[in-house]
């Protein structure tokens, strides 16, 4: 292979599993390896929603005191973004070099039966790459669910924690809250501790507690009441939570304040073996920037992106807009087909003073225009399908007014696309 777009092309020609989950082939590739992955600790983080920015501050604090990786998917603009150790993104050299390295390993696995997948490739190269590294503690984050995803190989980690579950990916995980609850549970492990955030649904919670019990894995929650909120506004939020008073986080959302003592309540427990003091962890949380989520990357014209994707997500992001001031909301839109389209439509349509349709490219999930459309055109009149995202873009910001918004959502895919036309 010649460049890097050649390795990149290699590993997703490795395709998905489709329907056929398990771990039985990612752990024959890491068994070559002699797995690294129970030779470093790690901090492993599940949910539907807020796992991406839980991680984050979980690393950001840790960065300040000692050697942490931290692994993230999907990526927004680059894939290197998704493997980064205290801040810094693994290099172009390093990434080929792991792919080099394990191809003939995944290859030998293929001819015997084992087809190694895009992700467990990608999964053997974030354990090996921080093991390699000699990192001191490694975030990782699920890709989906959790008992059959393939970072789910760690025997022991340091600690389990669980985000806000709500229904998606049902054609993978479930169609009930509770068959959710039960795969995302599959990352807690015998007598570690695991960390969960106050979950909407009792009956997705009374599964996780069943799990904990079972595993003699101590359980620690908190209440949305036990936090005083001081201030939630489109700059970010004030709070108190336990013996820690005024803490901030630029992350916008009153969510995010529930992500940040979530991820505080973990950084509490571990602060004597991290060393990390009150400061450490107030600094870390409030620095943790999460590309693409809620993030106001233009000020003139004012320009919101949004990776929400799903009906929590999408009811959370309004209730945000509702902090902005703006005369027309001009919204840049599309999404996947395995989502829960219908209702996300309904909404960001309703919202809407003008809707920018697109097509999400290069993914095979994305939902076809027409049908968006179709699906809009009973809530919104002012309706533009521009099938190209940088024409999309570009037409999103034309005639745009000082007190209006632009916003794009609907997708983590999407918004990377976007993000990546801002940066250049």
């Amino acid at each position: 292979m010649k460049n890097f777009d050649d390795y990149l092309d290699y590993l997703y020609g490795r395709g998905s599993s489709g329907e056929d989950h398990t771990l039985r082939n990612i752990r024959k590739v890491m068994e070559s390896f002699d797995n690294p992955q129970d030779k470093i600790k790690t901090i492993h983080v599940a949910g539907t929603n807020g796992k991406g920015s839980t991680a984050k501050m979980l690393a950001n604090v840790l960065s300040k005191k000692v050697k942490c990786g931290i692994f993230t998917s999907p990526y927004m603009v680059r894939i290197n973004e998704e493997i980064s150790i205290n801040g810094l993104d693994i290099s172009d050299e390093d990434f080929c070099d792991l792919i080099d390295r394990i191809r003939p390993v995944a290859e030998k696995c293929d001819e015997e039966g084992y087809h190694i997948t895009y992700f467990e490739f990608l999964t053997a190269m974030v354990y090996l790459y921080f093991y390699e590294q000699n990192v001191d503690v490694a975030v990782i984050e699920v890709g989906l669910g959790g008992t059959l995803d393939s970072t789910n190989i760690i025997k022991s980690p340091l600690a389990s924690v669980i985000c806000s579950i709500s229904m998606d990916h049902m054609n993978v995980l479930g169609s009930t809250i509770e068959e959710i609850a039960a795969n995302k549970a599959g990352i807690i492990k015998k007598n570690r501790p695991v960390f969960v955030y106050p979950q909407t649904s009792q009956e997705a919670f009374e599964i996780i507690k069943e799990k904990s019990i079972a595993e003699g894995a101590q359980l620690f929650t908190f209440k949305k009441n036990e936090i005083n909120i001081k201030d939630s506004s489109n700059v970010g939020n004030t709070f108190d939570f336990k013996s820690y008073e005024n803490v901030k986080t630029s992350l916008r959302g009153e969510h995010q304040i529930y992500n940040a003592s979530l991820a505080l309540m973990v950084l509490d427990h571990f602060k004597d073996e991290f060393n990390l003091s009150e400061e450490d962890i107030k600094d870390g949380i409030e620095e943790t920037y999460n590309p693409g989520r809620v993030d106001l990357v233009s000020t003139k014209p004012r320009v919101l992106l949004d990776g929400s994707h799903n009906k929590e997500s999408i009811d959370a992001l309004l209730d945000i807009l509702k902090n902005f001031d703006y005369e027309k909301l001009i919204v840049g839109f599309s999404i996947l087909k395995d989502k829960d389209h219908k209702d996300i439509i309904r909404k960001i349509a309703s919202t809407s003073n003008k809707l920018i349709i697109t097509h999400i490219e290069d993914n095979p999930r994305a939902l076809d225009t027409d049908k968006i459309e179709e699906e809009a055109r009973e809530y919104a009149s002012d309706i533009h399908v521009i099938n190209d995202n940088k024409e999309a873009f570009e037409y999103s910001l034309k005639d745009v007014g000082a007190k209006d918004l632009v916003l794009w959502c609907g997708s983590l895919y999407l918004v990377g696309k976007i993000l990546s036309f801002i940066e250049k």
